[in-house]
Order: C-alpha cells, then sequence, then structure tokens
C-alpha cells in the first residue's frame, strides 16, 4: 500500500508543504529520522487510495499530540495518556507555527508515534484510543 504525506524536513526544519508519495517505510524513515533529530516535527498522513482519514502527528521530544481528520471535515484529538497534568499546557510544532495544548491531549512523544504507526497497519483510527471531536 502506498501513504501520501507530508512531514518536517529534517535538513531545512521546515515543513515541506509538496505532498510525498511513498510506501510505509520511506514515510516511517522520514519521522524516524525527525525523532532523532531534531527530536521534533508535524506531519500528515493517509493512505494513497482514499484522503481519510488524514492522521497529523506533532511531536516535541518528550511529548506528542496526535489529531485525525474524517470526511465529513470534523478534527479529532486523541485524548493523551496522563503524561502532563490537564490543567499545563504543551507547545508542539504545528502546521504553520507551533500550537499548544492542554495535558487532556498530549502523550508522549512515543505513544504518538506508535498510534500512527497502528493506523499506518490497520487503515483505521476507532480503536486507537478515546477520541475528542473538535466543535
Amino acid at each position: 500500500m502506498e501513504l501520501e504525506w507530508t512531514a518536517t524536513d529534517p535538513e531545512t526544519l521546515g515543513l515541506s508543504y509538496v505532498e510525498q508519495r511513498s510506501g510505509v517505510d520511506e514515510y516511517v524513515a522520514r519521522i524516524e529520522a525527525l525523532r532523532s533529530y531534531p527530536g521534533e516535527g508535524y506531519s500528515e498522513v493517509h493512505w494513497a487510495d482514499r484522503d481519510y482519514p488524514l492522521v497529523t502527528l506533532q511531536f516535541r521530544h518528550p511529548y506528542g499530540v496526535v489529531h485525525y481528520m474524517s470526511e465529513n471535515g470534523a478534527i479529532h484529538l486523541l485524548v493523551g495518556d496522563g503524561v502532563v497534568d490537564d490543567e499545563e499546557g504543551v507547545l508542539v510544532p504545528g502546521l504553520e507555527d507551533q500550537s499548544e495544548y492542554s495535558g487532556t491531549f498530549v502523550m508522549s512523544s512515543d505513544r504518538a508515534w506508535e498510534v500512527v504507526q497502528e493506523f499506518l497497519r490497520t487503515g483505521t483510527v476507532e480503536q486507537l484510543g478515546k477520541w475528542y471531536e473538535l466543535d
């Protein structure tokens, strides 16, 4: 299966807005490179044969946040794993700049990456955890 994705460029540290089309291995290699250095990044990924669900990964070691966008335009945030108190905020790279999230939606960067890899294996998001739909 092929993916379509965008991600932070590990050399320039800027987001590449040009969507890439590749196998899973190339996408995984990009995220692993970002996790190694600089330890932060942003990506969007979906299966090449369908636009949705589209999953986003935002991380800055040691924290991560995962979203998915559904076909009806709804955006969902995955509830975090308790690594940060609900009342605390965490900054992670976003689509255009940094974004702040409450601890409710923050998880370890390792857990966030595991979630995205599970999506890559199954192509579905429902089983990944508890989702909160944004208004």
